[in-house]
């Protein structure tokens, strides 16, 4: 295996994956020493590795009993690393589902905080243009980029530090480009046309329209 930081990387990424699959059983013991001898990196690649699966609730460690693979209960759901290796090796229909109700959630929230705090709303209108552009290529992938990137100038606006922090969500589950099934659908004139309105309804300054429209453009993305 190769050294430094892409070592790192795919060690992460291979021991991750192991355990979110479930090849790695909770309850499983291991060693700093055993995965250097399996991975074939440095004990300090290993270490990095292991304190940032520690961090994301993957593994436990303690000197007596060493690394323990933890359950899912006791995983950070909203770490993107975790998301996305749950998208790809593990319970995957059931992160899509939960990535769905996350946006059902929150959305037309941000949409309402954003109209009632009089955000500017000219950033939203050129994410909408881009929507638009994107829906006349017919490409779903180019679709989802792009209503995800509207999402994230709506988390913005919105003001709440804590809501932007969930975009990072919408950018693990793309990294999987197979996630058109967040939509399932080339999106048509009308979902480009909500997205406008909820843009205009954050122009005027007018909450109760925004969350009405959002929720629109959800019901018709989830349903």
């Amino acid at each position: 295996m190769t050294s430094g930081g892409s070592a790192y990387g795919l060690v992460l990424e291979r021991v991750g994956a192991a355990i979110v699959s479930g090849s790695w059983a909770a309850g499983r013991i291991a060693t700093v020493d055993a995965l250097v001898a399996e991975t074939g990196v440095s004990r300090t690649i290993v270490r990095e590795v292991t304190r940032e699966l520690v961090a994301a609730g993957l593994l436990s460690a303690s000197p007596r009993i060493g690394l323990r693979v933890l359950p899912r209960e006791s995983w950070d759901l909203l770490d993107r690393r975790v998301v996305r290796w749950r998208l790809r090796v593990g319970d995957r229909e059931q992160q899509l589902r939960e990535l769905r109700e996350l946006r059902a959630a929150v959305e037309p929230e941000a949409a309402a905080l954003a109209a009632a705090a009089g955000a500017p709303a000219g950033d939203l209108v050129r994410a909408a243009a881009v929507l638009d552009a994107a829906r006349s290529t017919a490409d779903g992938s180019a679709f989802l980029a792009a209503d995800t990137g509207f999402y994230h100038v709506l988390l913005d606006a919105s003001g709440n530090a804590m809501l932007r922090g969930l975009g990072a969500l919408v950018d693990a589950a793309l990294e999987d480009r197979a996630l058109v099934a967040l939509h399932g659908r080339v999106a048509s004139a009308e979902d480009v046309a909500l997205h406008a309105e909820v843009a205009a309804a954050v122009a005027a300054c007018a909450p109760e329209r925004a969350r009405t429209a959002m929720r629109a453009i959800v019901d018709r993305a989830v349903g």
